[in-house]
Order: structure tokens, then sequence, then C-alpha cells
């Protein structure tokens, strides 16, 4: 009788065992390349680095089916000013988007409901360095598995 009883709660502790927890997301996965900014006199450089990413969830602040993406400098000088702006569409689902990043600058984000799916993002736009016009950034492309 002993046995009868406590082979289902053997069992059942074997089985949670092997029961996987909670899905955890991904690290931030890259867009490709930073984008170059060239020509436009910043700081003594002629030159800007920004590099973007794309975060999935679940994650603090990231729900499922959700990604933040996100923008920083990626190399001094820091520009004073900019707008980053992501173009996105789910390839699964065929859901997609276009938001401006948000943010304090230079570091800007923006969390959007994608969906589950494999996304492909572009991220584009213009930096104001404060000593010159404003100058578009070349955009960079990402995928990203939501």
């Amino acid at each position: 009788m002993i046995l009868t009883l406590a082979a289902p709660a053997a069992a059942a502790a074997l089985i949670g065992g092997l029961v996987a927890g909670p899905a955890t997301a991904l690290p931030p996965h890259p867009f490709g390349l930073p984008v170059l900014t060239i020509g436009c006199p910043n700081q003594g450089s002629l030159m800007s680095l920004t590099a973007a990413t794309g975060q999935s969830g679940p994650e603090p602040g990231i729900a499922p089916g959700e990604i933040r993406f996100q923008s920083f400098p990626a190399a001094p000088p820091i520009p004073a000013a900019g707008q980053v702006t992501v173009a996105w569409v789910n390839t699964t689902t065929g859901q997609s988007g276009i938001v401006n990043l948000e943010g304090a600058y230079p570091y800007l984000s923006k969390t959007v409901y994608t969906g589950h799916g494999e996304v492909i993002a572009t991220a584009f736009g213009s930096i104001n360095l404060g000593s010159a016009p404003i100058c578009s950034n070349s955009p960079s492309t990402g995928t990203f598995i939501v």
C-alpha cells in the first residue's frame, strides 16, 4: 500500500524535474554593424558610430511576443541629439510597423508587440552634432526571433 501511494508522488517529482521552467529570452541581438555617419564635424571628428540591438521577451519590461529595439553610441564622440526609427516586419505572421525610439539621448529604446516569429527590422535615422547640419545615418538591418 505504501509503495502504491509513493509511486505516483515519485513519478510526479521525476516528471516535475524534467519539465522546463519558464522560457527565457535570448540576449540582446545586434542589428548589423554599427551605423556610420560621415562628413559631419563632431568634436574634431568627421564621423560618428551608433549601434542598435533587439531584445525579445520574456524579460523584465518585455512581455512574450514583444521586442525592445535600442540604440546607443558605439564609439565616441557622442552626437548632441538624434532620432532613430525602426521599421519591422514579422515574416511569420505578416504583422509590421514603424516606431520612433524614445528616451534620453543618446540611449533610445522602444518596446513593441511584434507577435511571435521571425522579425526583420531596419534601423535608420539622423543625428545632430550641435555644430553642423543634421546628418543621416546609413541604415542597419537585423533579424530577430521573438
